[in-house]
């Protein structure tokens, strides 16, 4: 475990310091949810016109892709620890303020606004449970954050799953939470890998 911030370049999205590997496995989760909702949307007919198709590729990427990145060691020392160089731009002074990071996150009121059927409530209220539980979670103790964080993704899960969404975007809430209330704002240990005596790759704190 290493909370000391490295020297070089910053990083708003993956981390200061991030590996090759922590990047591949965010882009290809990424990568993997737009291909997702775009094959959905043409193998179930839906009424979506090139715009909406390059949205929701776009909004899959970002979210999707976006619970491995904000879960990756690098980012969450970045998020939670002492300012490395990603501070030094506006995004990255940003993405430290997990409340204002998420409040950035309009994606459900883009949904409810332009797919079908159009539930003028579901975007804003979607919108503002998510907010409200990156809060609480930033305003427990310590020990409490991870539990309260799942405790939130559990019941946001069960909620989506029986409330009326936007066609094919029921999951939007559910990856949501998983993003910001429980990858982005609980504060964990940055575990990074370290060359052992015998050169071998290895985790600090194991």
């Amino acid at each position: 475990m290493d909370w000391r911030p490295p020297a070089g370049k910053g990083d708003p999205i993956f981390g200061a310091g991030a590996t090759t590997a922590e990047k591949t496995i965010a882009n290809v989760v990424g990568l993997f949810g737009a291909a997702i909702v775009v094959a959905a949307g043409l193998l179930s007919g839906a009424d979506w016109n090139l715009i909406l198709y390059v949205v929701a590729a776009v909004i899959a990427f970002d979210v999707v892709g976006g619970i491995p990145a904000n879960g990756l060691n690098s980012a969450k020392r970045d998020h939670h620890g002492p300012p490395s160089a990603t501070a030094d731009t506006a995004f990255g002074r940003v993405v430290r303020l997990p409340v204002v990071f998420t409040a950035l996150h309009i994606h459900p009121i883009i949904v409810g606004t332009f797919y079908t059927p159009h539930l003028w409530w579901w975007g804003p209220i979607w919108y503002l449970v998510i907010v409200s539980a990156t809060a609480t979670v930033r305003a427990v103790p310590l020990h409490l954050e991870r539990p309260t964080a799942l405790g939130f993704c559990a019941i946001v899960t069960m909620a989506a799953v029986y409330l009326p969404a936007p066609d094919l975007w029921a999951w939007l809430p559910i990856m949501l939470a998983l993003k910001l209330v429980l990858a982005h704002a609980v504060q964990e240990e940055p575990y990074r890998p370290v060359a052992d005596p015998a050169g071998d790759s290895a985790l600090t704190g194991r």
